[in-house]
């Protein structure tokens, strides 16, 4: 049986993630309430966004580490 959520996007009951997305409490709370398609259309959204602007994401992480 598979776990169901309400889906903040969708407003309905859907198929859940099968885990937390990201550690902490963010990644819980959209565990908790983002269903599995509505966070496959987030990643594939964030991908075309990546790419049609040409986003560098490995400086996002280099940046970071710079600054710890």
């Amino acid at each position: 049986m598979t776990r169901t959520v309400f889906c903040q996007k969708h407003q309905k009951e859907l198929e859940g993630l099968s885990a937390a997305p990201f550690p902490g409490p963010k990644g819980e709370a959209i565990f908790h309430s983002v269903s599995a398609q509505a966070w496959d259309e987030w990643t594939q959204h964030q991908t075309r966004l990546i790419n049609e602007k040409h986003l560098n994401i490995c400086l996002l992480y280099t940046s970071d580490a710079a600054d710890e």
